[in-house]
């Protein structure tokens, strides 16, 4: 059974001890939940409908935002759109699941997700992410690690 950290980042106006801090009062700091970031990111890779997708996407990251891992790489909605659509293509019926806590400090969070070793998914693939969370509660970037991935296919 998965567990789901709680999990939550505080975006402070200023930096403590600043010159802006001092020169103008402080504005209040806002708290953003990450996991509902983390559901979001996920929630875009599974989803199937184009239109659909390209909806989560813009939900889970900044317009600016970035993906790269050691097979794929998109910077801006469209491009992460269509990293997203050819990785389904490449892996059709695998769908990213929550398999670890979440850990988040200082703009940043961390978590792992797995795929497939299903029936309709054969092959296990799973990773840790490594995303710089925004003010907005969106993914800035994102760093994906395979923790597992299917052997190549070689001769024998």
């Amino acid at each position: 059974m998965n567990r789901l950290v709680v999990a939550a980042i505080v975006i402070l106006g200023s930096v403590p001890g600043s010159a802006q801090e001092r020169k103008a009062s402080p504005e209040p700091q806002r708290v953003v939940n990450v996991n509902d970031a983390v559901v979001r990111y996920l929630a875009a890779w599974n989803e199937r409908d184009p239109s659909r997708r390209r909806d989560r996407i813009a939900r889970a990251w900044t317009e600016d935002g970035t993906y790269v891992d050691a097979h794929r790489r998109g910077a801006g909605h469209a491009s992460l759109d269509e990293m997203i659509g050819k990785a389904q293509g490449q892996f059709p019926g695998y769908q990213l699941r929550l398999v670890s806590g979440i850990e988040s400090h200082n703009g940043y969070v961390r978590f792992s997700w797995a795929a497939g070793g299903t029936e309709q998914a054969p092959l296990y693939i799973a990773g840790t992410d490594l995303a710089i969370v925004a003010e907005d509660g969106r993914f800035k970037s994102v760093v994906g690690f395979a923790d597992a991935a299917p052997a190549p296919v070689g001769k024998q």
